[in-house]
């Protein structure tokens, strides 16, 4: 069992468990409830190669147009004794109606609850975003009054970038990348209530897949691993 918690706590840092957040920040006083599903692929015996089933529950909220602030609650590291918590928050940093860029920064902690050992690392991502769909703008009814539709969709790619400032890697190794990027392709689906996103990674694509304990098959063949996830948001 401690094995088991061990080895889920590495894969939650090393390849990253969860699709990028908020691409496009929420509207002003928006408040939305959010579950994330998947994680790397992996060849597990007597199965095949499967999406390991990392899972994640959040509340995000709009402070502005521009900025909105998460937090993420991690559950199957938290089903075997490891508390791993994310809060962040996402910049809209340049827009159009129909386009932006935006970025996001997140604090990731684990807390092993056996043990009592804690680990935190800072993330930082950008992402492009492209909107599509009949009502992808803003409708104007009068000089005074405009109805913002959340019925449309948007592709994105992006990059995402997780930093370990630990000198001591698992098991006493030392710690030789202190910048472990990852390149994400995906697509969200908005609508009034409930919207949907699918995410493809391209994970760790610096760093060798070969003699470690899970066998990950990658786009990059002997380096990283790749990575599909799915989120659904409800909008309060």
């Amino acid at each position: 069992m401690r094995t088991l918690l061990f080895l889920l706590g590495s894969i939650a840092f090393l390849w990253s468990c969860a699709p990028a957040r908020f691409v496009e920040p929420l509207q002003k006083g928006e408040q939305v409830l959010s579950g994330h599903f998947g994680g790397p692929l992996a060849k597990v015996p007597g199965i095949g190669v499967i999406p390991i089933p990392f899972s994640s529950i959040g509340y995000g909220r709009g402070l502005s147009n521009q900025t909105t602030v998460f937090g993420n609650l991690h559950l199957t590291s938290l089903a075997f004794g490891v508390g791993q918590f994310e809060i962040g928050a996402s910049q809209k940093l340049w827009s159009t109606d129909r386009m932006g860029v935006s970025g996001q920064l997140n604090t990731n902690m684990l807390i092993d609850f056996y043990t009592g050992a804690n680990r935190i690392w800072p993330q930082l991502d950008a992402n492009y975003y492209y909107k599509y769909g009949r009502q992808w703008k803003p409708e104007q009814l009068d000089k005074m009054c405009s109805v913002y539709h959340r019925n449309y969709n948007f592709a994105y790619i992006g990059i995402s970038n997780w930093f370990d400032f630990y000198r001591i890697e698992s098991q006493g190794r030392p710690n030789e990348q202190l910048w472990i990027p990852s390149l994400q392709l995906g697509h969200q689906w908005i609508r009034p209530k409930w919207s949907y996103q699918a995410e493809v990674k391209i994970l760790a694509p610096l760093s060798s897949n070969e003699n470690i304990v899970v066998p990950y098959p990658s786009l990059l063949q002997n380096r990283g691993a790749t990575g599909l996830y799915f989120g659904i948001t409800y909008h309060l």
